[in-house]
């Protein structure tokens, strides 16, 4: 599984893990019933430890996108479309929020803040055209 990772975050190992596989299971990259890696095999992957991938797919367990059986391993779980559209805004809801508290401390008009999302999301859309990778940043 390729998954981007940075070793130079200041986010947790771990945390970074469960980010990237919601990310994965959410847009699609990844189909209910698919089998993770093993704990050992992405860890030796990610280069990182066995405890962190471990705790990893304990968080994710935890938020319903896998299930895990017993001696067979880690799977995508099932989920709605409407859990992972919710999903999706919980991750942008909270910096959108900072971002709009931050321009109207800096009186910022709602033109002038919409103006600037819009030139983001194009710029967004031109990166995302110059090819969308993934792996592990070392």
């Amino acid at each position: 599984m390729l998954i981007h990772i940075s070793q130079t975050s200041s986010a947790p190992m771990y945390e970074q893990v469960v980010s990237e596989i919601q990310r994965l299971i959410a847009m699609g990259h990844m189909e209910p019933g698919e089998m993770l890696p093993s704990i050992r095999g992405l860890a030796k992957e990610l280069m990182t430890s066995g405890i962190t991938i471990r705790r990893a797919y304990q968080g994710l367990e935890q938020s319903g996108f896998i299930y895990t059986r017993k001696g067979k391993g880690s799977f995508v779980a099932e989920l709605s479309e409407a859990r992972l559209n919710r999903w999706k805004i919980e991750q942008v809801q909270g910096p959108l929020s900072e971002s709009i508290l931050k321009a109207k401390q800096l009186d910022l008009t709602e033109d002038q803040f919409h103006d600037l999302i819009k030139r983001f999301w194009e710029k967004a859309d031109d990166d995302r055209q110059g090819g969308d990778t993934y792996g592990s940043e070392r």
